[in-house]
């Protein structure tokens, strides 16, 4: 066990449970250790290291903040600091037990209150919030809106629920706790379409192509030299992925009459772990259809990054192991090796590596049986 994995809420809900147990005024420090060494069957030894002595010194002084437990005498002289001896305020769990008869009167079905009941005082700061989702919430016959319409109609703010891509509104963050989603508010997120173009006879044809590019940049040179000019190059449709918009945007394909079964989605990005990530997160959330990457473009970039010198990617990216053995697994060994070891050198190559120029040179003879 370590400190990432441990649920902090768990130890802190354990002692508040034994302290309200407790007959007497005082509650001893080793009678708190007990308890929540009596967690797990390695709790103790979990709680003898330095990760252990922290959270378990954490859980204690957040029980000192909410004013649960008063420490009694001199602080001793030990590493952690903490006191032997602790007077129960017992004030604060009448005030505590009043709270939560409050939260289960004012959360309308179907909010829950689980949250709330072990986060009292949380309760407190999103009352407001809370008590208008919950007027909501008895209203009959309500309409469907959109997720910004609603947070509008419910608050006068039409981004309370979905704040910008870096942080989470606090609409949003109520509406999680009280384990809602925007269907329970008769409300759903919208995405902007994605940006296309298709032969003339595309909604005429079988067995179609349709590339998804993750940059701009490529779009426009595949675009250009792809479907504006001649080319062996067997291409039904070009779709603008847009980065990660491509996951929220896809479902747009359905008003594109495309068939499952017949037609294939080739998705090309850069080839480094966002890239990869991208791809392997439309492929699972879109298991219905047939996306597989775009072969010979990836043979082509890593072909080229690799004569010209590949470059250590900027920035950290999220790592997902099982992410990258899919798209590993996708190629035939030769490449794959070759991918595996750029990847996990921390190299990439990005899908610029094919430029206009290259996209005549390379596919003027490639095409799709």
């Amino acid at each position: 066990m370590n400190y990432g994995e441990l649920d902090n809420d768990k130890i802190y809900i354990k002692l508040k449970n034994e302290i309200d147990k407790a007959e007497g005024k005082f509650i001893l420090l080793n009678r708190l250790l007990s308890a929540v060494e009596s967690i797990s069957y390695d709790m103790p030894a979990f709680l003898q290291g330095r990760d252990g002595q922290e959270v378990f010194f954490y859980a204690i002084n957040r029980l000192i903040l909410d004013e649960v437990i008063v420490p009694v005498g001199k602080k001793p002289n030990t590493h952690n600091g903490l006191h032997l001896k602790y007077r129960i305020n017992k004030e604060t769990g009448q005030k505590e037990n009043e709270l939560i008869t409050q939260i289960i009167k004012n959360i309308e079905l179907p909010a829950k209150v689980d949250y709330y009941i072990q986060h009292p005082y949380d309760y407190l700061d999103d009352r407001s919030i809370i008590e208008s989702i919950s007027n909501f919430l008895k209203q009959q016959n309500i309409n469907f809106v959109t997720v910004n319409e609603r947070a509008y109609e419910i608050f006068g703010d039409e981004k309370f629920f979905k704040g910008d891509e870096k942080s989470r509104s606090r609409g949003e963050v109520v509406l999680k706790r009280l384990g809602l989603d925007y269907a329970d508010l008769s409300c759903e997120e919208t995405v902007e379409p994605f940006f296309s173009f298709y032969k003339k006879d595309f909604f005429t044809s079988n067995n179609r192509n349709i590339i998804i590019i993750e940059n701009k940049d490529t779009f426009w040179s595949f675009k250009r030299n792809t479907m504006d000019l001649q080319s062996n190059l067997n291409l039904d449709m070009l779709i603008y992925g847009e980065g990660k918009k491509i996951i929220s945007s896809f479902r747009f394909i359905e008003d594109h009459d495309v068939d499952t079964e017949k037609d294939t989605f080739f998705y090309f990005g850069d080839l480094d772990i966002e890239g990869i990530n991208i791809y392997c997160d439309l492929k699972n959330k879109y298991s219905q259809y047939k996306i597989i990457p775009f072969y010979e473009g990836y043979h082509t970039i890593l072909e080229i990054g690799l004569e010209r010198g590949i470059m250590k990617i900027p920035k950290q990216q999220k790592t997902y192991k099982n992410n990258i053995n899919k798209f590993i697994n996708e190629f035939d060994k030769t490449y794959a090796a070759r991918i595996e070891e750029l990847i996990h050198g921390g190299f990439y190559i990005p899908q610029e590596a094919l430029s206009a120029t290259k996209i005549k040179e390379r596919f003027g003879d490639l095409g799709y049986d």
